[in-house]
């Protein structure tokens, strides 16, 4: 008989020498030297559905793939790159993903250059040339568990969450990313994905929600009541990073512009955005609609509007007589804007000519060779144009005013030729694009005061609002808002932008808000204090706990029932995303109370 540490010392070389064994510590050594670097939570915790289903994952594509000797490397490549994915994705927008924001995949693709696109396809390709097409019956046989998984979460959700939240590790309600610790990162995308189902299936009860209902009815009377309605301008502004919040960025000056200085008078308020590093139209939806992006139904709410009347702030500003317009600087069919921005209320939305061919615009990008996206300059001073001949031409007819811009989105490049760089980076921490956004504030707030003070000579009775959509991601996510000291001594502070309000021409401070409370606050100015005197606003700066999550989940419904119905025009006369087609063969076409 061999000696015990040699037997040992056997035993120990064949489970190393074996392929599961050999995944799982990897899995739990990469995921354990990750969460040391801000990634999730190591994956050794997830042994009741994480583990198994990884390790059974990898037995099948072991079993439909030939037998060579890379057989274990390449099965096990695109399970490793799926993990990496998600803390990759967790890194950079400080969230888990979700299983519905596959939809964005196209919209992933128009931003990022051909490398990138390469680099997310190439694990996939050496499992494609290995696929062995005469194991077909073991590849069927073997999809029935993941069946047994996938079906209830499809056709029965709520039996799927309850089972979940029954036999997993406890869920924290507050943080998606402690419930990885227990659950995995896996099963996370699922409980989440059944959860969105489930709330889905719910959603018919919401179509006609009486408070909805007597919300806008209200909101409508009171504006057509009034006998002076002030136009309003709100403009989100793509990552529009203040470079003055950073306490050890390193800068060697103060990129803003001095005349932009001089508007704000030096200071600003701040706005919470649901989303950190992108996600724009997150940011957007809560700023239109006036409620929380929860993503119960979508990943992105945008994704599944339809074009139906949904009453968002455009949609009350119209029924108060105001003509509501939308500018937007980049490509139409982005987050599924046209159904989404044609859902919200406005009645006009513009797009460059270079992105819309045959559709009526005032907008042209300008020179964007060395750039990437239309310049704030460019968007803002046309936009200037347009708001100068309303005036002229419609003087009786108050303008809801909204424009998106596209400049500032990463990677931030700047063309040095026409704009100069004002600052360089000298701390200990360097981040390359954090020094090129600082540069791009620059000619923004340039660009910016022009704009104001243009608009505040044509329209010197109007409320203006400026407000960043979210902070960018620059090079290392929230570690390089760690290290350079973005906001210290807040709350999470990532998700935190920049916002100003200007009223007949000159700055207010309104102290620290939530994106889904500018809506509130524009009904309020335009309606001289009689919004907040009827409805009782809340606006504040604390994120919703768990409590007011779920009292503002009836609200969100409501709003998400309306945006999600049939539209009223004939489909064909709509442009509906594939997720919005989807979601309306599983909620039907229930009847609606908002007339288009």
């Amino acid at each position: 008989m061999k000696p015990f540490p040699r037997r040992a010392f056997a035993v120990l070389q064949t489970l190393v020498g074996n392929r599961y064994v050999a995944l799982l510590l990897l899995l739990v050594a990469g995921t354990a030297l990750l969460e040391q670097y801000g990634g999730l939570p190591a994956v050794l915790p997830a042994w009741r559905l994480e583990l198994p289903l990884v390790l059974y994952l990898y037995f099948y594509l072991n079993r439909v793939t030939r037998r060579w000797r890379w057989q274990a490397l390449v099965t096990a490549l695109p399970i490793a790159y799926l993990y990496l994915g998600v803390d990759a994705y967790h890194l950079m927008f400080g969230r888990l993903p979700r299983i519905a924001e596959l939809a964005q995949v196209p919209e992933l693709f128009n931003v990022v250059p051909w490398w990138a696109q390469a680099l997310l396809l190439l694990p996939l390709l050496p499992l494609l040339l290995a696929l062995d097409l005469r194991r077909w019956r073991a590849a069927c046989l073997g999809l029935l568990p993941f069946a047994a998984l996938l079906l209830p979460m499809e056709f029965a959700p709520a039996r799927f969450v309850a089972a979940f939240e029954r036999t997993q590790q406890p869920l924290v309600s507050y943080s998606e990313i402690h419930s990885a610790r227990g659950n995995g990162r896996f099963g996370m995308l699922l409980y989440n994905e059944a959860r969105r189902r489930m709330f889905q299936q719910r959603l018919a009860a919401y179509a006609d929600d009486a408070a909805t209902r007597a919300h806008a009815a209200a909101v409508g009377e009171l504006l057509r009541g009034l006998q002076h309605r002030r136009n309003v301008h709100l403009l989100v502004l793509e990552s529009f990073l203040d470079p003055r919040l950073f306490r050890a960025a390193g800068l060697d000056g103060d990129p803003t512009h001095p005349a932009f200085a001089a508007l704000t008078r030096g200071s600003g308020d701040l706005s919470r955005s649901p989303v950190f590093g992108g996600g724009t139209a997150q940011a957007e939806f809560e700023v239109l609609c006036g409620v929380p992006a929860l993503r119960e139904l979508s990943g992105v709410e945008f994704d599944v509007f339809t074009g139906a009347p949904t009453p968002c702030l455009p949609w009350l500003l119209a029924q108060g007589g105001y003509r509501s317009v939308a500018s937007n600087a980049y490509i139409p069919d982005f987050f599924n804007s046209i159904p989404a921005y044609a859902g919200t209320g406005f009645a006009e939305t513009y797009y460059p000519r270079e992105y819309a061919k045959g559709r009526p615009t005032y907008l042209s990008i300008g020179d964007v060779s060395n750039e990437g996206y239309m310049f704030d300059g460019e968007l803002l001073q046309q936009n200037l144009a347009f708001v100068r001949r309303h005036l002229a031409e419609q003087p009786g007819q108050p303008l809801f005013n909204y424009v998106m811009s596209i400049y500032g989105h990463l990677p931030h490049e700047i063309d040095s030729a026409r704009r100069p760089p004002v600052v360089t980076q000298q701390g200990t921490f360097r981040d390359d694009q954090f020094e090129r956004s600082a540069n791009q504030y620059h000619y923004r707030t340039e660009a910016l005061a022009a704009y104001l003070e243009g608009l505040f000579a044509a329209d010197p009775d109007g409320l203006v609002i400026l407000v960043s959509d979210h902070v960018p991601p620059l090079n290392y996510g929230p570690i390089a808002y760690r290290e350079m000291q973005y906001l210290p001594g807040h709350d999470d502070p990532i998700h935190l932008n920049r916002v100003f309000f200007f009223e007949q021409g000159r700055a207010v401070p309104r102290g620290t808000v939530r994106h889904f409370d500018l809506p509130a606050l524009v009904l309020d100015f335009v309606s001289a204090g009689g919004y907040c005197r009827q409805q009782g606003c809340t606006i504040g700066a604390i994120a919703p706990n768990e409590a007011d999550r779920e009292a503002l989940r009836a609200p969100y419904m409501a709003i998400m029932a309306r945006a999600m119905a049939a539209p009223a025009e004939p489909p064909e006369r709509v442009a509906r995303s594939r997720a919005a087609r989807e979601l309306l063969q599983e909620t039907g076409d229930e009847p609606g109370w908002l007339e288009p």
